[in-house]
């Protein structure tokens, strides 16, 4: 069934209404001259334009065409397939989901969330995305909220910048400037559309956790609240210039393009079939965001992150008046999904990444850290690889969260999870509270295929979360890391247990290891001096 409805700016937009939610699918925000040029705002369409077609997906950004399988493979549980084309040009479309009978006036709380997938893959319209349930459940809980999902530009298109690009005119963060676009048509038109937009929850998970937490770094207002699941910018820190060169120049020796002159160059890139300069694109060129000294202007820190008094760092402190932020206990199952190779020999070139970043501290710190993990130099390939991970999950997932939650201002409030639920589903994850499952127990589009108790967990978990986005107190905020200490921990299950609160960091119940925030409160180190140990561990591999 259709719905029709008359906007300020956009005209009239035919939406549908599936299960008692109305959706707005394929909307585009902006338009793009290349896929390399930057977004322009669609702030208003014409009458001449006739009714805008809202009951069907939009384009996807160039990727991998197996990225949705992949994603889904990491969870260990299949949807049916959607066929979704591609486009470099008409992909900055957005869906919005609201409940049945939502007019301009029902003001509700927004949730805008911005999908992960490494800023390589990830589509607002894969069907682990779908709005449905999680609205209806809104709904149900007496929280009801309007859902918006943008896409942006990814791989090479989104993130790739270099001297002779930016000399044309083209500028870094391709992808991270969509999503402020996206952002910024929210503000002006989703008050047609039911929602209010001085009500918005910016929420990600994963590379998306890292953009939300980046987009604090705005000088101007963006939300209210944000939500960054297993994700944020000390894990996909933004990269220099000198850095992104350097992949710009592997990029293009891999296309074939290096031998022509930056203009025939440039046209090369813009102008070659874009399946092509993705499926050709080096498998350890990783996109990631660029200091830009413009909507990035530095690399964040742990100590600025974590500093209470810094009111300042990040600026968007001062106007984000709340933030929930967690991860899943073993969150880098995905680096094992993606790395298993570097298991090679991992025990001795770990060792001498770690010692090399930490040779201005007494050898007893690496010598603990590595006892602590149970690492040494004859430890076999793959269980090394595992403690690797274990010690990268305390570092770039876990020690991250209550960086943020320390450095939080009095005058709002840090909201604390642990997702312990463990993987149901048949594969090498199975058990692990494996990265991105909290995504499908929030969505509740893999409620199907889990046991009843399973499902309780699910729905606790995305109630909280709504609870969060329409302005109320899902559990006690989190005051500093000693007797204000309060967190959620979700799951396991397996264990009868569905949600509960905490009073400690570490240990216990929180299923977290002690290691990492006991280095710094007690042997004084400094946990940026150990945020490129894993980094610098990859990079060591020789095949």
């Amino acid at each position: 069934m259709t719905a029709l409805l008359q906007t300020t700016y956009l005209g009239q937009v035919q939406g549908k209404n599936i299960d008692g939610v109305t959706h707005y699918r394929g909307i585009k925000y902006a338009s793009l001259r290349n896929r390399l040029a930057d977004a322009e705002l669609i702030a208003s369409r014409t009458p001449e334009e006739g009714i805008l077609d809202a009951t069907k997906d939009g384009p996807t950004a160039p990727s991998l065409i197996n990225g949705c399988e992949f994603e889904q493979s990491a969870i260990q549980q299949t949807l049916p397939k959607k066929e979704l084309p591609q486009s470099d040009t008409e992909c900055l479309n957005l869906n919005i989901a609201v409940p049945e009978g939502t007019t301009s006036a029902s003001r509700l709380p927004v949730l805008l969330f911005i999908h992960g997938g490494g800023l390589n893959i990830g589509a607002n319209s894969w069907p682990q995305f779908d709005w449905t349930r999680v609205i209806n459940l809104s709904v149900e809980k007496g929280v009801p909220i309007l859902a918006v999902g943008p896409n942006y530009r990814l791989g090479a298109f989104g993130f790739l910048t270099s001297d002779e690009l930016r000399a044309a005119g083209y500028k870094a963060n391709n992808g991270f400037r969509d999503q402020r676009t996206a952002i910024e048509w929210v503000h002006r038109h989703i008050r047609d559309f039911g929602g209010d937009p001085d009500n918005i929850t910016l929420a990600g998970m994963s590379a998306g956790g890292a953009s939300t937490t980046q987009h604090l770094h705005s000088t101007t207002p963006l939300c209210k609240r944000a939500i960054s699941m297993s994700g944020q910018n000390i894990l996909m820190s933004p990269l220099l210039y000198e850095v992104h060169e350097k992949s710009y120049e592997a990029a293009i020796k891999a296309w074939g393009f290096d031998k022509l002159s930056p203009e025939d160059r440039i046209k090369a890139i813009i102008e070659s079939p874009a399946a092509e300069l993705v499926e050709k694109m080096p498998p350890d060129v990783s996109p990631n965001f660029a200091v830009d000294g413009d909507l990035i202007p530095n690399a964040p820190t742990f100590a600025q992150i974590s500093d209470k008094s810094t009111a300042s760092y990040p600026v968007g402190k001062s106007w984000c008046k709340e933030i929930l932020i967690g991860d899943a206990q073993h969150d880098t199952s995905i680096f094992a999904a993606l790395l298993g190779f570097q298991a090679k020999n991992a025990a001795p070139r770990f060792i001498s990444a770690l010692e090399t970043a930490l040779s201005a501290y007494p050898v007893e710190i690496s010598s603990q850290i590595l006892a602590s993990y149970n690492i040494s130099s004859t430890t076999p390939d793959k269980e090394a690889f595992d403690r690797i991970l274990e010690l990268t999950d305390d570092i770039l997932f876990y020690a991250p969260v209550l960086a943020y939650a320390a450095g939080w201002p009095e005058a709002g409030n840090a909201y604390v999870y642990y997702f312990n639920e463990q993987n149901p589903f048949e594969g090498p994850f199975k058990g692990q509270s494996a990265h991105i499952l909290d995504l499908a127990y929030f969505y509740q589009n893999f409620n199907d295929y889990l046991t009843p108790e399973q499902q309780e967990v699910a729905r606790a978990f995305a109630e909280d979360l709504l609870k969060f986005v329409a302005g109320k107190a899902p559990w006690e905020p989190c005051k500093d890391m000693s007797e204000g200490f309060r967190a959620r921990v979700f799951g396991p299950s397996g264990k009868q247990q569905v949600r509960r609160l905490v009073k400690e960091a570490y240990g216990g119940e929180t299923q977290r290891r002690g290691v990492i925030p006991k280095l710094a409160s007690e042997k004084g180190v400094k946990l940026d001096d150990l945020t490129g140990v894993f980094f610098a561990f990859l990079g060591s591999f020789s095949p």
